[in-house]
């Protein structure tokens, strides 16, 4: 196991000197402050910011000297991602020592990943206390995130259904979750909707994650808290050339592992058919990024050769880009992506289950007769992919409405 690295901020002891754990806790504003109170309020916050500042100063000095073990650019995206998280508890008029602890422990995780790089398996299994693991990545992940999700504005539309998956769950039937996907924080954002009243699901959920989350080094402390079903996505399969034949063989081994999880029943699913994560269009507006038809067959066929589990395919709607915003264009092959910490809240709808067969179900009397007909296996694939998508992008527009008509202040106006 990788040794616990000596923690990257550990000198600053003056800034740190207070390392007693601090409960997370949300501070209250009257909303009707005298003049005075407004002006012990504003120097309140701008000690608070100056004391981020000071922080992050440390942080970046401490990065900086581990420079030669980091990838080639990765300190200063290690250093703004430090600066732009501390800032953001600092603006919810929070003292920024209360998330030291946690930093720190999140920095050490990453100095492990650095002395001795951890290997993703095809199935990986969330390494948390309940597994007897030897450090709990999702209580970490837990605590690293609260400041950045905001519970006031969260949304969980189509809530009734996470029932009726935790009943078709409990029967030893298998759901598949159809997503869209738009943030590296997404399984987090899951753990935060489901952690109150379905922390079993939020526990057992598996993601399918890309190879950026399992070798990127700023990404890997926050995986290694999911239960994962690693694959290398479409987008990156290529690049380089040379690695192509042995992803595919990982990705053979993933298709191994995910079938065999499949016939065991009692699975749920999350995975994004698009292949990766949604980006703007010209005008900075978000909308689901089309699915390939060939992810969406493969579940169905690992559902088929699962022929004594009933499989059940719900679509889901995400819309989380305010955390951690993806670049806006895509760099195949390339890791090491800026990460700027923005506070936003978890918006997610699910839809009622689609039944495949009855979409892909009408043949074709002439050609292209009746309209929508499907003639082969290969244009049922795309009908299936493309209702699906539908379905998501309606759940979408829900949750961009529902952002509008409440006023959000992250996800309404021209900001969704």
């Amino acid at each position: 196991m990788p040794r616990r690295a000596v923690l990257l901020v550990a000198s600053a002891s003056a800034l740190l000197a207070p390392q007693t754990s601090v409960a997370p806790r949300t501070v209250r504003h009257s909303t009707t402050l005298n003049p005075l109170e407004q002006l012990a309020e504003q120097a309140q916050i701008k000690a608070y910011e100056a004391s981020a500042a000071a922080i992050a100063a440390t942080i970046s000095a401490k990065v900086a000297e581990k420079g030669d073990r980091m990838p080639d650019g990765m300190v200063p995206i290690v250093q703004e991602f430090m600066r732009t998280y501390l800032d953001v508890v600092a603006k919810q008029k929070r003292d920024p020592m209360e998330k030291v602890p946690v930093l720190k422990e999140y920095l050490g995780l990453v100095e492990d990943q650095l002395d001795e790089p951890f290997v993703f398996a095809p199935f990986h299994e969330a390494w948390t206390e309940e597994n007897d693991s030897p450090h709990d990545h999702l209580k970490m992940d837990t605590a690293f995130m609260e400041p950045m999700l905001d519970p006031n504005d969260s949304v969980l539309l189509g809530s009734e259904r996470v029932k009726d998956i935790e009943a078709l769950l409990a029967k030893g039937d298998n759901v598949v979750l159809l997503s869209n996907h738009q943030t590296e924080a997404d399984p987090s954002c899951w753990s935060f909707a489901l952690h109150e009243n379905h922390e079993r699901l939020e526990r057992d959920m598996i993601m399918v994650a890309g190879d950026r989350v399992t070798t990127d080094v700023v990404a890997v402390p926050f995986s290694k808290a999911r239960n994962l079903l690693c694959i290398y996505s479409k987008r990156h399969i290529d690049n380089p050339p040379e690695e192509k034949p042995k992803k595919m063989r990982h990705n053979a081994k993933t298709m191994t592992a995910m079938l065999r999880l499949f016939k065991g029943g009692g699975k749920c699913i999350w995975v994004a058919p698009s292949g990766g994560r949604d980006r703007p269009d010209a005008d900075g507006v978000y909308t689901p990024a089309a699915f390939d038809p060939k992810s969406v067959e493969m579940f169905r066929l690992m559902s088929a050769k699962a022929a004594d589990k009933t499989t059940h395919f719900f679509p889901v709607a995400m819309m989380t880009h305010r955390l951690f915003p993806p670049p806006k264009t895509l760099t195949p092959g390339a890791l090491g992506e800026p990460r700027k910490a923005i506070r936003g809240s978890v918006n997610i709808a699910i839809g009622e289950p689609i039944d495949f067969d009855e979409v892909t179900r009408a043949g074709c009397l002439v050609d292209d007769f009746p309209p929508g007909c499907v003639e082969d296996r290969e244009d049922a694939a795309q009908v299936a992919a493309e209702y699906a998508h539908l379905q998501v992008s309606q759940l979408y527009a829900d949750l961009v409405k529902a952002a509008k008509d409440r006023g959000s202040p992250y996800y309404s106006a021209d900001r969704y």
